[in-house]
Order: structure tokens, then C-alpha cells, then sequence
């Protein structure tokens, strides 16, 4: 039985948990290009993504994983192919990505997961990301003439927080950068991609506009077959803990939420990212 890797980066708030939740109900449904796979045994604690589900269910949002959180899912999965996985899906605390990157120290937990990962999934919600355009801008080009304005910016710009982290995780994996990277398979998901007004742009082009410095080291980095970009709105709007929302209520949360393929197709399959890293991934 294969043991895929996958190692999902966010930072909190990006939609980790409810990417995992909505996920795991399309597994469950019929259709799709993944599916859960019925084994003999022992079945697999799936509480905490039911969990999610229950409280998309009751049309509110679901609690924020705790700090300190760590904990591994076994998602015992089947393609369409039938090629069976049975995959391990991290549930953590954003906020251990950000003391990792703060204060450059790798827990052995961490260590461990990127070592084996095949693939990363790294999720980017553009909307809460700090960016200073004209900074770059005076990088390329110099300041105006005349501006001697040399005031430093009050926290790091999203692009160079954001290709440190990279640096620093497949430095910590061991994989070197002098030539194109084939491992680990990269899937970047631009989450609530519904707060963002794309003009129909792929995602790619949207994060080469957004993060221009994030999107050319993935582009001379990485192989180009071996990257991805999606949109990713994991419930298709907007819920908080207090809402009510009734299209999540009589509906189902399993019907809502949408992903924006590389090529800039809409599809309420959200296994399909799952399932591009999956294919062909170095065991």
C-alpha cells in the first residue's frame, strides 16, 4: 500500500481547516476524482473533519485550530484509477509556521514531515497578505527624483516572507535549488478566492500580479510540470462562527465551494489539486 507524502504550508487564517472539512466531504460523496476507500478493519478517527462539517452544516464556520495542535488524519483514498492510498493529512496550527519563520528553528516534527513529503501544498490567502509595491518598484527603478524618503517598512512584505519560508523548508528537506526541482510536486492554492477580483485571470497570472517575487522563484526553481497554481474558495463565501447561513443548511456544505483549475476552469471538485500532486509523485 502506497504512503503518499503531502506536507499542506499555511499561515493562519488562510482556510487550512476548511479546505480539510469540505475535502473530506467530497471524498465521502460519489463523484469526484478521489474517493474514500471502504476497507475491513478498523476505520480510520476521521472526528475531527466531521467535526467541520457539522459546523458548516449548521451554516456557521468552524473553530480555529488550536496553537499547538498537531495531529495526523488517515485518509484512506482511491482514484479513479483505483489506485488505493492511504494518505496522512496534517492538521496544525498556523501560528507554528509563523514562530518557525520568526524565529528561524525547525521543530524534529517539522523536520521529519518535509523530509518525506512528495509534495507540498501550500496555501496563500492574498487578501491578508502584506504587500509594499512601491518598495519594489524603487528596488527596480531607484527612488523618484528628488524623494530621499529611506523610512523602513514596519513588517516584511508578503513576497519576501513568503520565498524565505521556501527557502528555508527545502533547505530543512534537503533539497538543493542549482538545478530545477522535480521533488517536492508544488500545488499553490490562492484561498477565499472569492474575496479577489480576477478579471477571469488564471491563478497563476494572479499571483505573479499580487506576489510577483513569489511567483518567479517558484517559476525558476521548480520544473515547470512539476508546479501548479489554484483558486481555492472552500465554501464559496463568507461564514464566521456567529452566521447562520441557510444555502449551508439545506443544501449541504458538500454542494458549495469551488476551485479554479490552472487554466482558469471553475469546478465544485475540490479533490482536483489533491489529485494533480498525487499523480506520478515520487513515493
Amino acid at each position: 500500500m502506497h504512503t503518499p507524502e503531502i506536507v499542506l504550508l499555511g499561515l493562519p487564517s488562510s482556510g487550512k481547516t476548511h479546505f480539510a472539512g469540505q475535502l473530506y466531504g467530497r471524498l465521502r460523496r460519489t463523484t469526484g476524482n478521489l474517493l474514500l476507500r471502504q476497507d475491513k478493519g478498523t476505520p480510520p478517527d476521521l472526528t475531527p473533519l466531521d467535526n467541520v462539517l457539522n459546523s458548516l452544516a449548521s451554516g456557521h464556520a468552524a473553530e480555529h485550530t488550536q496553537v499547538q495542535t498537531w495531529a495526523e488524519i488517515t485518509l484512506p483514498i482511491v482514484d479513479n484509477d483505483g489506485n488505493c492510498f492511504d494518505l496522512r493529512w496534517p492538521d496544525y496550527g498556523g501560528e507554528q509556521l509563523t514562530n518557525a519563520f520568526q524565529q528561524r528553528a525547525i521543530s524534529e516534527l517539522w523536520r521529519e514531515r518535509l523530509q518525506c513529503a512528495g509534495g507540498w501544498i501550500v496555501l496563500i490567502r492574498l487578501k491578508t497578505e502584506t504587500t509594499y509595491p512601491e518598495v519594489l518598484t524603487r528596488l527596480r527603478d531607484g527612488p523618484p527624483e528628488g524623494n530621499v524618503n529611506t523610512a523602513r517598512v514596519s513588517q516584511w512584505d508578503a513576497n519576501a516572507r513568503w520565498v524565505e519560508m521556501l527557502q528555508i523548508f527545502l533547505h530543512v528537506a534537503g533539497h538543493g535549488v542549482v538545478d530545477r526541482l522535480n521533488k517536492p510536486k508544488l500545488a499553490v492554492m490562492l484561498s477565499c478566492y472569492d474575496e479577489l477580483k480576477t478579471s477571469n485571470k488564471p491563478p497563476a497570472a494572479v499571483l505573479a500580479e499580487r506576489l510577483p517575487l513569489v511567483s518567479s522563484f517558484i517559476k525558476s526553481n521548480w520544473n515547470s510540470d512539476k508546479i501548479s497554481v489554484w483558486g481555492l474558495s472552500a465554501l464559496g463565501g463568507e461564514l464566521d462562527k456567529d452566521s447562520c447561513d441557510e444555502h449551508f443548511i439545506d443544501e449541504g456544505p458538500e454542494t458549495l465551494g469551488w476551485i479554479v483549475d490552472p487554466a482558469g476552469n471553475r469546478s465544485s471538485d475540490l479533490t482536483l489539486p489533491l489529485a494533480w500532486v498525487l499523480k506520478e509523485m515520487d513515493i
